[in-house]
């Protein structure tokens, strides 16, 4: 039996009396009730509270209407964020995205020991965030690893404030991002470019085209869903980016590396404002779901 087959056996009406065949739903309706439980009602419940003020959990409500998110929105704290949000995304989804296409295009060649080369790059995806920020707090810290190279070589007469500079602090912690994601985009174009018929190639090069020729009227064409893919990924995480940067930074030296997430928990969780902490949350969804819809709009509608 074919898949087209089973699909109309468990979804199309009973040939006999006309009713339907509930029988896919049963099998579904387990996960549905999980999903309703531990997504839908909380996002209900959340959208919610945004309107609400709440002195406490478990506490009096007082309806405020849109008072909440007008005060994210008047809140500078709120813009530079933001902005360090928007310079954070820099480095967690086009510094990667642009080393793993080029991982991706060296391991498709068939080089010697591809596999020890995908496993190397793709292991600190598998790394826990708090592990890898964590780590990366002990080799950027001022007794750390990296300071101890500097100084000892003479490059630096005493040892940097990678983590306490407000100059520093954000884009040590897009290095870690970067170190961590590279292997994951790579995984992403590698399948793509796999994806691509040899006899395309073939063609090109019996007209005599260059390998740049062929790499930007063939590759990078043909590779565009799982560009999209990528970045669309690569926007929603750095949006919602926490663990990284508060296992670093937490947001600071005053504010310097401060992201949507880490001020959003902060407001909700450090300074007992749930109300606006939930209006905060429902604003960071809308701005990852604007920025994915603008980056599909702006591929031409690709289908991915």
């Amino acid at each position: 039996m074919s898949v087209t087959d089973f699909g109309r056996k468990w979804f199309s009406r009973d040939s006999t009396d006309g009713t339907l065949n509930w029988s896919p739903y049963l099998y579904l309706l387990p996960a549905l009730v999980l999903y309703v439980v531990f997504l839908v009602y909380p996002m209900i419940e959340t959208f919610i509270l945004s309107f609400q003020h709440v002195r406490r959990l478990g506490g009096a409500h007082t309806w405020v209407g849109l008072q909440n998110y007008a005060t994210v929105l008047n809140d500078p704290l709120f813009w530079k964020s933001a902005g360090d949000t928007l310079i954070f995304g820099i480095g967690m989804v086009l510094i990667p995205l642009v080393l793993g296409l080029g991982c991706a295009l060296l391991v498709n060649t068939g080089i010697e020991y591809s596999g020890l080369f995908r496993l190397v790059l793709f292991l600190p995806v598998v790394i826990p965030v708090v592990v890898a920020g964590m780590t990366f707090g002990w080799l950027l810290g001022t007794h750390g690893l990296v300071n101890g190279i500097l100084v000892s070589t003479g490059l630096v007469s005493k040892p940097m404030r990678f983590l306490n500079s407000s100059t520093l602090a954000l884009p040590s912690v897009m290095l870690m991002a970067v170190w961590k994601r590279t292997g994951y985009y790579m995984v992403i174009l590698l399948a793509g470019l796999q994806a691509i018929p040899d006899d395309v190639y073939e063609a090109a090069m019996i007209m005599g085209k260059t390998r740049w020729q062929m790499f930007r009227r063939i590759t990078l064409p043909l590779l565009k869903p799982a560009i999209i893919v990528t970045l669309i990924i690569g926007i929603v995480d750095s949006v919602k980016a926490f663990a990284q940067v508060y296992v670093m930074t937490e947001g600071g030296p005053s504010h310097s590396s401060e992201v949507l997430s880490t001020y959003f928990y902060k407001i909700a969780f450090n300074y007992f404002q749930f109300g606006k902490g939930a209006a905060y949350g429902f604003i960071l969804f809308a701005l990852a779901l604007a920025l994915s819809m603008i980056v599909i709009r702006l591929s031409g509608g690709t289908e991915i």
